[in-house]
This record gives C-alpha cells, structure tokens and sequence, in this order.
C-alpha cells in the first residue's frame, strides 16, 4: 500500500471512529468509535516516522559519506 493509501485510510478511519464516539447510543458503539480513533492515530504517527525514516535513507544514498 502507498502512503498516500495509508494516509487516506487512517483518515476515514479517523473519521468514522469521531463520528460513532459522537454519535453513539450506546456505551459499546461508543467506545469503538474510541478505539477507531486510537487506531487511526497510531496510523498517522506510523506514517509520520515512515516518511521520515524514507527521506533519511534518501538522504543517505545521494550523500553516502555524510
């Protein structure tokens, strides 16, 4: 999967995980709303250390002695 994938899906994920915690009628729709949330946060910070960690290893193949 792409990042552009990865971001796209945590980003509906997010989304429906705030849409259910807002909306819930019931402790159990809410509290899966909240663990969508959690998800799609943990995605999104994955993502974030992903991208920085292909734009060091960019880095290190065009300057290899730094």
């Amino acid at each position: 999967m792409s990042n552009r994938g990865i971001l796209v899906a945590a980003l509906v994920v997010l989304a429906v995980g705030i849409v259910l915690a807002a909306v819930g009628s019931s402790v159990l729709v809410t509290a899966i709303g909240w663990a969508l949330f959690g998800v799609a946060l943990v995605l999104l910070l994955s993502l974030a250390f992903l991208l920085v960690g292909e734009s060091e290893d960019r880095d290190r193949l065009r300057n290899p002695r730094g």
